[in-house]
């Protein structure tokens, strides 16, 4: 189940070691992270962290729960804003990447990168 974060701190769990203050972005598994090397980026680590182990992440922005339309979204996709308010794996204007996977009506949490400039 997704749950929103209303703070600018949240915890990952590392799927490869990482060192502290390193960029990161979503991984394809569910509430994983990998160093980001791309404009994927969600946030910075806060510690050290081993392959599996948690570790905290500075989001850019606190993330937010929206609903799924269509076929679904995967894990770490870029989800668009679409008809009704609702979020997909395609069409309109990029809002963030999704945390967790969803099929239509689900709930999802989105993590929001800071804006390329």
């Amino acid at each position: 189940m997704a749950s929103q974060v209303d703070s600018t701190s949240r915890s990952f769990v590392a799927n490869a070691a990482i060192s502290a203050f390193r960029l990161v972005k979503l991984h394809t598994t569910e509430n994983e992270v990998v160093a980001a090397t791309n404009g994927a980026a969600i946030g910075f680590t806060q510690d050290d962290a081993s392959a599996a182990a948690v570790v905290g992440v500075k989001l850019f922005n606190p993330t937010y729960l929206s609903t799924v339309s269509g076929a679904g979204v995967a894990v770490g996709s870029a989800v668009h804003a679409i008809a009704d308010g609702k979020v997909a794996s395609a069409g309109g204007v990029t809002v963030g990447f999704a945390i967790n996977a969803g099929t239509t009506s689900d709930i999802i949490e989105v993590a929001v990168p800071i804006k390329s400039f």
